[in-house]
């Protein structure tokens, strides 16, 4: 009896082991974004210089960044310089004044800049996304930042599961961010769909079909209404993917 004991216990232990070794290689994969508005008549030089530093400073790897612009939605005309999908450890050994990383940003990008706008940080939800490889390759995407009420974050949950399988059913991108950071009216996720062209974004895919597929007649309309029974609001934006 003792050895059999002894024999679970180890087991046990070993299963711990490698769970914990397992948390441990999983990090978090987060995104930096950074609304930033050029001074009139500067979009197309601020296009050039952001692309000129990212391409010195932020190529691919952990300190990978992008630029996109909004199009549509309360900001539109702004940017959004984008640094990621990468690791917090990453946050903590970015490029700073070394090799000239801020000399750069000063001299060449900050004089073409009106004011910028709010720094945000985004986990990315691999469990509840679909589609990372469809959004980089696509010219535009759609982001919505949603407020969610306090609680509600499993409905929520249960939802975002669902549209994801359908999105994937029809193979089109679904992302999900959870924000770590609560700000008062702020923002509790953010999701991305991707398209190519606004005549196809202003066509319907026949989602709201491939959902009743998956799920049954009448579903649909179950889950518009408790999408907004848990949403407090939410904030559009269409943006194009600069570089």
């Amino acid at each position: 009896m003792k050895k059999m004991s002894l024999i679970l216990g180890l087991a046990l232990f070993c299963t711990f082991v490698a769970f914990s070794q397992e948390k441990e290689e999983k990090k978090t994969v987060v995104v930096e974004s950074v609304y930033i508005l050029p001074k009139r008549g500067m979009s197309d030089k601020f296009e050039q210089a952001i692309k000129a530093h990212n391409d010195k400073f932020h190529p691919e790897g952990d300190y990978v960044a992008g630029l996109r612009k909004v199009d549509y939605g309360q900001k539109a005309g702004w940017y959004v310089w984008i640094m990621g999908p990468t690791t917090y450890a990453a946050l903590d050994t970015r490029p700073q004044k070394e090799n000239g990383h801020h000399e750069d940003w000063e001299k060449n990008i900050d004089p073409l800049v009106e004011k910028y706008g709010a720094v945000s940080l985004w986990n990315f939800n691999e469990k509840l996304s679909f589609g990372m490889d469809l959004v980089k390759k696509s010219k535009h995407y759609e982001a919505w930042a949603v407020d969610i009420k306090r609680g509600q974050y499993y409905r929520f949950k249960a939802i975002a599961e669902k549209l994801m399988k359908t999105s994937e059913s029809l193979g089109v991108a679904f992302l999900v961010f959870n924000n770590p950071l609560h700000t008062p009216g702020g923002a509790d996720v953010g999701l991305v769909w991707n398209f190519d062209s606004y005549d196809a974004w202003s066509q319907d895919i026949g989602f709201m079909k491939a959902y009743e597929k998956l799920y049954g007649k009448g579903t649909w309309q179950n889950m518009i209404d408790e999408w907004f029974d848990i949403m407090v609001d939410y904030n559009a934006e269409l943006r194009s993917i600069v570089h």
